[in-house]
């Protein structure tokens, strides 16, 4: 075998080895309680919109799997706590929860179906923290011919508050206390 042609196969090997080395890396960890922070720094504090003034609880549904799957509960400050888990859906680094609150009637009035869908993904820079991507909140009223009475995204709701709520990567979700 030639100089170059050991070369060219110490190379592939070194390519190969990598690849499947990448393969076996472990996923994102969720696991935890956490609450919403403002900006970059994740600080508490005051002057978060109450939709994103929340809990959230994501628990590991079967931890003996090598892909765990997870199951989270949400309370927020606007709209109290969805009484149902919802599960997450993994894709890649990043965790999707949809949760799904029931249309209310009551003494004190009614109260819409409400929709939210968050996608979450690890903060590189501070361990234990979560980016907060996308968020979302529909309010559906199954008594009007349309359904959807308005939809808010994470956008949405920072530009009605203070500035510096968001991060760079969105919202920093902090490990609770």
């Amino acid at each position: 075998m030639t100089f170059s042609a050991r070369q060219q196969l110490c190379l592939m090997t070194l390519l190969i080895s990598s690849v499947l080395l990448s393969g076996c890396s472990d996923p994102p960890h969720f696991e935890g309680q956490y609450i919403g922070t403002l900006g970059d720094q994740c600080m508490p504090g005051s002057g978060l919109p109450a939709a994103l003034d929340m809990h959230l609880d994501i628990r590991v549904d079967d931890p003996e799997k090598r892909n765990p799957s997870y199951v989270a509960r949400l309370r927020s400050n606007a709209f109290g706590e969805f009484p149902v888990s919802a599960p997450g859906k993994l894709d890649g680094d990043q965790l999707v929860f949809e949760f799904d609150k029931d249309e209310a009637h009551g003494w004190t009035g009614y109260q819409p179906q409400l929709l939210v869908v968050m996608t979450l993904e690890p903060h590189a820079g501070k361990e234990g923290h979560l980016w907060m991507k996308a968020f979302s909140l529909t309010a559906l009223d199954g008594r009007t011919e349309s359904a959807n009475i308005e939809t808010l995204t994470l956008e949405d709701l920072t530009e009605r508050a203070s500035a510096n709520i968001l991060g760079e990567r969105g919202l920093c979700l902090a490990p609770a206390s």
